[in-house]
Order: structure tokens, then C-alpha cells, then sequence
């Protein structure tokens, strides 16, 4: 009796803190924001409950719907007898969510009441663009009386209301007259359309929206629906004839036939050239939630298939289907060719522990067509080339058995046997493949390859996993090994030049040299990657050939190499430290790390080029000297960053490259080694300020340079001033100076300022060809009032100067005068009749101002 009053007492507990829950306000507030989760997780709407009073006998909820769409649903319901009597009125102000502007608001309005399996629904108002009258019954959850007049239904708005892409747009009528669950419905639309928009979402493209008719007539007879439906357009027609659906045992019979009458229509949707036509004929039955028949006839794609499915056999034959054609139909260039024929014969299909049969697929008159498989995979191949695939396949007791071999002229795979157990997915297998002469794939290797490549391997799994490999490459005298058991990997390359494997995936070698690695990964999970690995290349030359097409640059011949590499994973993130040596630069350090998951890369370096001008090919020009650098590479999905620091020229160098755009200072250095570095000659001494930008893309970019405490050394052009100014002009001290210019890719003007207490010295439109080195800088000098111009061309190897001054010309041809008149002792005299005597000496004296 005890026991059975404590159970009382909690019963009653249990009974009141579910009133509470359910029935009260203080529950209602608990539950609400549950509800509004769920429901979002569900429908996919952001939904807010602005009402929720849900009570013992009555309800009244208040919902928006992604700020857009109101719904209020009220009523009273009884859980015991399990009937309501609800009303409803949905509002959609708009749906700018799913970037339909509307141009007015949507409603429905209307009852629901009855029972689970017995309740009436009316609603009227204006949905989708259609006035929408609804009045209908349902019993036992099957259309009793309906009736129905939706016209003018907008497609793309119910779908957007359905969460769905607008891939049709258009206007549909749904009209349906049901009494006593005998009547008529039809669903009919000669103003739809694919929407060529929302079909670029799915690489899709159409010089217009498709039209497409619809027509589906419908008639209900007690339980039985039957349906004629027909969908037409310029591309295809799908028609169903008579399809039969039972609402009691849920079985659906049906035809079906699917017309293309030209293939090459299709080609807007598949990126193909295709000819000829496809009809398809059969039939089908749905029953117990499976397909238990089917029955059709294809014709098309050069060929025939005919399959059959009844009472869980599957038996098919395939005649002359072209594989061209079918890669065409799934929008995938048409790179192989040959003929499928075949049979397929299978029992019990639905049973797995029981499923038996057998099949059989040849493909002859096999070749790989090497322009389309360029498109395909950007790879080479050869044009002569043939092959034949034989496959059998064996079914017994859910377990299969395959046998296939390949055999063509270049590459022969004389076995592949597997096993898979269909209700466990194991899978064991075992294949071998062999290339016997590999000259014969130049093509494709991009070099001729002298010997042979033969691969064996084994292969298992457990429940689709991988439990076992083993893998043996041996080709050109090396070998790549690879075992695992499925939670780790060991593999070991041997004796191979870097320039076969590149040959051997088919790119067009970067460099050879002698490489031995090994990794070993204690998993191999790709999200979860632990392990080591280690990289050797001894005796390593560029070549000059690949990285020139690579770089567009003339890359020089024989530039040697060495590296060494040593690699830890963790969590699939690969720390390294490396070195590498070269004949251009050093890599003293190159360490840092590698997310495989993520594509993301950064490291630091230390690079020491000995000869800046081994580099001429890189940087366009020959550079005098060495330099040692520093810095940081980062490398993500969106951007490459690299950072550089140097001690240059008694100056900090800095330089920052993001993507193509290049940032460089150089601060406090001293002039004359940029000069020296860059081949101009040493013409000057003095501290300087640069500031460099630079678009590697475009080739464009900008600098300036800040002088200050600077002296023009001795040169050509010195020399040829002062001797016209009559003073040392290397003796003038420049501040508050400047260099500053434009490139265009080769070329570079420039303009300089610079002023000393007693002169200025200024370059306007100056220009420099990198590429040959020549110059044409146009120089104005004022020394204390003397104005001298002076114009420097020829190559910044050998400069050539030409100086001139019109004030020192005017002051020299005085001077002349004067001696000239002392020297002949000529005087102007007159003649009687007072005009001025010739100078008899005249011709003498032009004579010798000549030679000045």
C-alpha cells in the first residue's frame, strides 16, 4: 500500500509538471524557444514566435517567418477526442529573401476542423498571383470532396517559398472537382519555362529560357487515380500515357517515353556535339516503398539496351552503345573511343545474402581521342593508339567476382581479379600492369624514355575501409614501394631521376637529378595526418627548357643543385626544414610548414647569392655584386606574401610582395654601391632614401629617391662642365635632392632635382632601356648665373656627354673680337662719303672664330 501511494504521488508530480510545460505561460516562454529552433532546423525559415499561448483546450500562435511572412493559427482542440477546430490566415509581405520583389501582398485565409483522419480545409485569398478558392474533405487522408481553383499560379515564388532554387519560371492553372471521391483534376501550364539565370548556377548555359507544356489530366474514381501527362519542348518530350496510382495499397503502374528527336539540340545543356536521336519505351511498378518492375528499350547513342527488371531479376543486353557518345551526354569531352557490348543477368536483387548472376562488358575498337583528352585532363597522348577492355563479373550468394584485363598497344593490364562482399563491403583485389617500351609515350612524357614500367599491387578493405596495400613500381632502374594496413603507410622511392617521375605523370621535366625518399605515416586519416617523411636530390641541373616556358624568362643552361628535406605531420600539418644549393643562390635556411587540409603555407628563409649577375635573367638587366636576404613566405587560399630584409649598402632594405604588387625602401645608403650594383658606373657619392613600387603583372611601376650630403665624382660629364664653368664641380655639396621616375616594363624616365649652395643641377625626361642599356638624360646646370646644358646618350657602360652654354658662347665671341681687332691692328674706318670701310681682314677673322 505504501509503494502504491508513493507511485500515486509521483504520477500526480508527473501529471502537474507536464500542465505546467504545456498548458501555462511560464511553460509556454520554457518551450517556445525550442520550438523556434526546431522549427528553423526544419523548414530552413528563420521562424520567430511573436505569440505563443498554447492551453489546455485552445491554442493561439503568432509566427514570422524570415521577417517576411506572418502566419496566425487559433482555434480550440481536445485531446481526447482528438478534433480541432482551428483558424488560420497566412500574410506574405514579401519575399525579398529570396529576391522576389512582389509587387503586392500574398494571403490565405480559411477553417480547419474534424478529426485526424476526417477533416474539412477551405481557404481563400490571393497566393502566388492566383486568386486561390479552396474547399476540401479528407477521409482516412484521401480526397473525398475537393474543390479547387488555383489559375495564374506563380512557379518562381512557390518555389522560393519552398526553400527551392528558381530554376522554372512561369504560370500554372490547378483546378480540381472532386464530389464523394469521384471527379477530375488538372494541372496545366503553356506559359512555363527553364530559367536560364538560375541555370548558370549549375555551369548551364541557354541563349533563352526554355519553353516547356505541361498537361496532366487527372481522374479519381473511389481509390484509384489515374493520369495522362504529357511535357513538351524544343529539347525533349517526357510523356506518361497512363500512370495508376492505388491510395490504399500505395502501388503506382505507370509508361513512360522519353523523345530526343535531335541530339545536337542538347548541346546548350551538355557543352557537346552529339547527332542522331534517343527514344526510350517502358513501364514501370512501384510497390511496397521499391521498384519491383521495369521494363524498357532504349535506342540511341549508336546502339541499343533493352533491360527488364520483374520478380527481383535484372536481365539486360547492351549492343553497339559508342562510349563518345555517352561521355558527350554527361558533359565530358568525348576523349574515349570504342564500342560496349555486353549482357547482365542477376537474381534475387533485392536480397543481398541471396543476390546471384553474371555479367559480361567488352569495349573494342577502343582508342583515346588525344584532342579531346587534352580538353579533358590537359595531357598529351598518342595518336596511334588502340585497346581493348574484357570484363566478367560472377555474383554468388551477395559476393562478387570480377576478372578484367586491358590490352592495348602502349599499356597492358593483363589482370585485375577482386572480390567484394556486398553486405560487409570487403573488397580484395589483386592487378598488374605493365608498359613495355615507354618511348612509346613521348607524347605524354614529354621526353623520350628509354625501359620499361611494371606496377603490382594488392588491395583490401573492410566495410569500404582500407585494411591492406601493397604496392611494387619498378621503372628506369629505380622503384617506388608503398605498404600499409590501413591505419599507416610506409613508402620508399629508390634509385628514379627526378626527370622520369616527371616524365612518368606526364609533365615536361623541371629538373633531374638523383632522389631517394621515404615517408612513413602512422596515419593516414587525410584530415588527421601524423608522420615523416624524408627528400634527397643529389647531382640535381635545372632545366633550361621547362623553367624557361615556366618562367617566360631565357633560363640559363646547367645551373646545378642539391636538396635536403626533412618533414614531420602532425594533425596533418607538415613542419619542415630544408636547404637547398644552387650555382644562382643559397638557401641556408627554408623552414616552415604546410597545412595539407587547409592549402595554407608559410615559411622563412636566409638566401645568400654569391653572383647578382647570374640573375640577369630574371631581373632584365646584369647586376654587379652579391647580397644576403631574409624574410617570410605566406601562402593562403586568396593571397602569396613574401617579405624580404637585407643590411644593403650601409642601408636597411625592406620589401614586401602581396599577389603582384611589390613595396621596397632602402634607408640611409650609400649611393655609389646601388650605382656599382646596378652597372651604371660610379658617378656619385651620397646617402640616399628609396621608396620602390612595383606590379610584377603588369610590369608598371614607380620610385623615388631622397639625396642628401651628396657629390658628383669625377666623369665625362664633370670634367666636360667644369672645363665650360671654369671651376670644380665635384666640389658642390647637393642637399635636399631627388630622383624620381616612372617604368613601363623596359623602359624608365625619370627627373632629378639637386641643388648645392652654388649650383643646381636638374634632369627632365630622362630615359633608360634596361633591356639595351641606353640613355638619353637631358641635363641643366646653373653654376653662380652661367646656365650650361648638357646631353648625356650612348649606354650607361659608355656614356656619351655633349655640353653647351649660350651665355659662355656669347662672353668667348667677345673675347675674339677683341684679340682679333689687337691682333690685326684693323680699326673701323669710313670712306668719304661717311659710310664704314670693309674690313679687309674679315674673312680671316670669321676664319679663325670658326675653330671656336
Amino acid at each position: 500500500m505504501k509503494f502504491l501511494k508513493i507511485l500515486s504521488i509521483f504520477v500526480v508530480v508527473v501529471l502537474v509538471a507536464l500542465y505546467i510545460i504545456l498548458f501555462t505561460g511560464f511553460g509556454n516562454n520554457l518551450v517556445k524557444p525550442y520550438i523556434e529552433k526546431i522549427a528553423k532546423e526544419k523548414s530552413g525559415y528563420d521562424v520567430k514566435l511573436t505569440k505563443f499561448d498554447l492551453n489546455f483546450g485552445s491554442l493561439d500562435i503568432n509566427a514570422v517567418l524570415n521577417g517576411e511572412i506572418m502566419a496566425n493559427i487559433d482555434g480550440n482542440y481536445s485531446l481526447f477526442s482528438q478534433s480541432f477546430d482551428l483558424n488560420y490566415n497566412v500574410l506574405v509581405k514579401d519575399l525579398q529573401t529570396f529576391k522576389i520583389k512582389l509587387n503586392e501582398q500574398m494571403g490565405l485565409a480559411g477553417r480547419i476542423r474534424g478529426k485526424a483522419d476526417d477533416f474539412s480545409v477551405n481557404g481563400v485569398g490571393n497566393m502566388l498571383n492566383s486568386n486561390v478558392r479552396l474547399l476540401a474533405t479528407l477521409k482516412d487522408f484521401k480526397p473525398f470532396d475537393v474543390e479547387l481553383n488555383a489559375k495564374g499560379l506563380d512557379i518562381q515564388k512557390a518555389l522560393a517559398l519552398l526553400n527551392k532554387p528558381a530554376y522554372l519560371v512561369g504560370k500554372i492553372d490547378a483546378v480540381a472537382n472532386i464530389k464523394n471521391a469521384v471527379g477530375t483534376a488538372q494541372i496545366l501550364s503553356d506559359d512555363m519555362a527553364l530559367n536560364k539565370e538560375a541555370l548558370k548556377d549549375m555551369n548551364i548555359t541557354l541563349d533563352s529560357n526554355l519553353a516547356l507544356n505541361l498537361t496532366s489530366n487527372i481522374n479519381l474514381d473511389k481509390n484509384i487515380v489515374l493520369a495522362s501527362t504529357n511535357l513538351a519542348s524544343g529539347l525533349a518530350n517526357l510523356s506518361a500515357k497512363k500512370t495508376e496510382f492505388n491510395l490504399d495499397s500505395k502501388e503506382l503502374l505507370s509508361d513512360f517515353k522519353v523523345e530526343v528527336t535531335n541530339l545536337a539540340n542538347l548541346e546548350p545543356l551538355i557543352k557537346q556535339k552529339l547527332s542522331g536521336s534517343l527514344n526510350v519505351d517502358g513501364a514501370l511498378k512501384f510497390a511496397n516503398n521499391k521498384l519491383e518492375f521495369v521494363d524498357f528499350a532504349l535506342k540511341g547513342f549508336g546502339g541499343e539496351v533493352v533491360a527488364k527488371l520483374q520478380d527481383s531479376t535484372l536481365n539486360a543486353t547492351i549492343n553497339g552503345i559508342k562510349t563518345q557518345e555517352l561521355m558527350g551526354v554527361v558533359s565530358m569531352s568525348k576523349a574515349v573511343n570504342g564500342v560496349i557490348n555486353g549482357t547482365v543477368l542477376i537474381n534475387d536483387i533485392y536480397q543481398t545474402a541471396n543476390i546471384k548472376g553474371n555479367a559480361n562488358i567488352k569495349i573494342s575498337d577502343g582508342s583515346i581521342n588525344p584532342t579531346e583528352l587534352k580538353k579533358l585532363a590537359n595531357l598529351d597522348f598518342p595518336k596511334n593508339n588502340n585497346f581493348a577492355l574484357n570484363s566478367t563479373v560472377k555474383i554468388e550468394n551477395g559476393v562478387v567476382n570480377l576478372v578484367s584485363n586491358l590490352t592495348s598497344n602502349l599499356l597492358n593490364v593483363p589482370s585485375v581479379t577482386a572480390t567484394y562482399d556486398l553486405k560487409n563491403k570487403d573488397l580484395s583485389a589483386k592487378f598488374s600492369g605493365v608498359v613495355d617500351d615507354l618511348s612509346k609515350l613521348k607524347e605524354f612524357t614529354k621526353q623520350t624514355l628509354n625501359g620499361s614500367v611494371k606496377a603490382d599491387g594488392e588491395v583490401s578493405m573492410k566495410n569500404n575501409a582500407l585494411s591492406s596495400l601493397n604496392l611494387d613500381v619498378k621503372a628506369l632502374g629505380g622503384a617506388i614501394n608503398a605498404t600499409s594496413n590501413g591505419k599507416n603507410l610506409e613508402a620508399k622511392i629508390t634509385g628514379l631521376n627526378l626527370a622520369d617521375i616527371f616524365g612518368l605523370i606526364g609533365q615536361e621535366a623541371l629538373a633531374s637529378g638523383n632522389l631517394e625518399a621515404t615517408l612513413n605515416l602512422s596515419s593516414i586519416d587525410i584530415k588527421n595526418l601524423n608522420g615523416k617523411a624524408n627528400l634527397k636530390l643529389n647531382g640535381g641541373v635545372l632545366s633550361q627548357s621547362g623553367l624557361s616556358k615556366l618562367l617566360n624568362k631565357e633560363f640559363p643552361k646547367g645551373v646545378k643543385f642539391s636538396a635536403n628535406a626533412d618533414v614531420n605531420i602532425a594533425n596533418s600539418l607538415a613542419n619542415f626544414t630544408s636547404l637547398i644549393s644552387s650555382d644562382l643562390a643559397n638557401l641556408n635556411k627554408f623552414d616552415g610548414s604546410y597545412d595539407i587540409n587547409k592549402g595554407e603555407f608559410s615559411a622563412n628563409y636566409k638566401a645568400d647569392i654569391k653572383d647578382l649577375s647570374k640573375l640577369a635573367f630574371l631581373t632584365g638587366k646584369k647586376l654587379v655584386g652579391q647580397i644576403a636576404l631574409n624574410g617570410d613566405i605566406k601562402k593562403d587560399a586568396k593571397n602569396l606574401v613574401i617579405t624580404s630584409n637585407s643590411d644593403l649598402f650601409g642601408g636597411k632594405f625592406k620589401a614586401n610582395l602581396t599577389n603582384e604588387k611589390l613595396k621596397a625602401t632602402l634607408d640611409k645608403f650609400q649611393i655609389p654601391g646601388l650605382t656599382k650594383m646596378l652597372d651604371f658606373g660610379d658617378f656619385y657619392e651620397g646617402i640616399g632614401d628609396m621608396v620602390f613600387n612595383y606590379n610584377t603583372t603588369a610590369q608598371k611601376g614607380d620610385f623615388h629617391v631622397d639625396i642628401n650630403n651628396g657629390r658628383l665624382k669625377k666623369s665625362s660629364l664633370t670634367t666636360a662642365v667644369s672645363l665650360a664653368a671654369r671651376r670644380d664641380i665635384t666640389q658642390q655639396v647637393f642637399n635636399d635632392s631627388y630622383i624620381k621616375g616612372n617604368i613601363n616594363k623596359n623602359l624608365v624616365d625619370f627627373n632629378s632635382m639637386m641643388k648645392a649652395p652654388k649650383m643646381d643641377l636638374n634632369v627632365t625626361k630622362g630615359t633608360l632601356d634596361t633591356t639595351t642599356s641606353r640613355i638619353n638624360i637631358p641635363v641643366s646646370i646653373n653654376i653662380e648665373k652661367t646656365d650650361i646644358k648638357a646631353e648625356i646618350t650612348g649606354t650607361t657602360q659608355e656614356p656619351k656627354v655633349k655640353v653647351s652654354s649660350n651665355y659662355l658662347e656669347k662672353k668667348l665671341e667677345k673675347q675674339l673680337d677683341k684679340g682679333l681687332d689687337k691682333l690685326f691692328g684693323t680699326k673701323d674706318e669710313k670712306n668719304s662719303d661717311g659710310s664704314v670701310k670693309e674690313d679687309p681682314n674679315k674673312d680671316i677673322k670669321n676664319l679663325i672664330k670658326g675653330l671656336f
